[in-house]
């Protein structure tokens, strides 16, 4: 199919599923380790134990952290592979801002996170879930996943979780009740044939437990990091990389809908990948959801990311209706959410009494 044929189509389909409201999350990232020792190529953000910048944070910093932003409804929780951090470190940072902040929803750890709980703790990742759950976890980031095909994940990231592990480990949070994102990053290494097998993963996780409340593709930032060089010299430089990325982009978002629009009906897009302009082109490529507010976003920045770092309701919601959509803020899982911005009241400040420190 011709791309102005399959964008039309992906947009109709949208418009039957979703009207024209375009919801969006009030949420921020809490990044509480920069600590890593698994070494993705792609990646800017972790450091090896012992070398600059590699530090975790203490519970009371991720704590008042957040409480610099107390309206938000999600906190997303994510971090290096820190071999140094136990699992009662993630179990006590979930207590501690469940306590402080009981409003918020805790969107808390990949499925690489919690892989390498699972083997600290020598436990199993049913067991691990149920601890998380209990501490007050209410979904997980289907990040981790790159590509789910394991030939692409050792070109890209050779310590990565193999296929199998990562769908174990996402399955085991479907069964226990906790919900999560899905995730696709493209415009690398990996092949079409490899997305639609990315694809097909989805489906088959998405059948068997309907746990995924959203699709999120996630274009390759390539300016600060290992493989982005590695590409750019190949290809014949940084601007025919990027522009590789936006053709790749153009076509898989619309694909996306197609291909799993009918078990995954939510499709993200990511301004801070994008651009507030290119996220707003592409909610004519059939995405309904635009992110979120963020207010931490390092992951990208540390990468080169050209599109800041956060964005205020209210300009997520100008953007929405410059597209000619309506806005609709919504829950993590896609539910209504109360607009707690303008209601930001001093009972709301936390309190980091009593919290154990790293």
């Amino acid at each position: 199919m011709a791309l102005p044929e399959l964008m039309d189509e992906a947009r109709a389909r949208t418009l039957r599923r979703h009207g024209r409201i375009v919801t969006y999350v009030v949420n921020r990232n809490a990044n509480f380790s920069r600590v890593c020792v698994v070494g993705c190529s792609f990646c800017g953000f972790g450091r090896r134990p012992g070398t600059a910048g590699a530090t975790s944070d203490r519970i009371d910093e991720v704590v008042e952290r957040v409480g610099q932003t107390p309206w938000v409804t999600e906190v997303c929780l994510q971090g290096g592979i820190d071999p140094d951090l136990r699992p009662e470190y993630y179990l006590d940072l979930v207590r501690a801002l469940r306590e402080s902040f009981p409003w918020m929803h805790l969107h808390a750890f990949s499925p690489m996170e919690i892989d390498s709980l699972c083997e600290k703790a020598e436990c199993e990742p049913e067991e691990m879930m149920a601890k998380l759950r209990a501490a007050g976890v209410g979904s997980i980031p289907g990040t981790a996943a790159e590509i789910l095909v394991d030939e692409v994940r050792r070109k890209i990231s050779r310590n990565k979780l193999p296929v199998a592990r990562w769908v174990q480990i996402v399955r085991a949070a479907h069964r226990a009740g906790l919900r999560s994102s899905a995730t696709v990053m493209f415009g690398h290494v990996e092949r079409w044939e490899e997305i639609r097998a990315h694809f097909d993963v989805l489906r088959s996780v998405q059948e068997e437990t309907g746990g995924f409340t959203e699709l999120v593709p996630l274009a390759f930032v390539p300016y600060q990091n290992r493989l982005g060089s590695i590409l750019a010299r190949r290809v014949g430089g940084i601007r025919v990389l990027e522009e590789q990325i936006r053709k790749r982009a153009r076509r898989l978002y619309p694909l996306a809908r197609m291909v799993l629009g009918d078990v995954i009906p939510n499709l993200q897009t990511s301004w801070v990948k994008l651009g507030v302009a290119g996220a707003v082109e592409s909610l004519g490529w059939g995405c309904n959801d635009f992110e979120g507010t963020l207010y931490e976003e390092s992951i990208t920045r540390t990468s080169g990311g050209k599109h800041g770092e956060r964005l205020e309701p209210q300009e997520i919601e100008a953007a929405i209706r410059g597209a000619g959509d309506e806005s609709r803020q919504r829950s993590t899982v896609y539910g209504p959410a109360e607009n707690r911005f303008s209601l930001v009241k001093k009972s709301c400040q936390p309190s980091t009494r009593g919290h154990r420190a790293l």
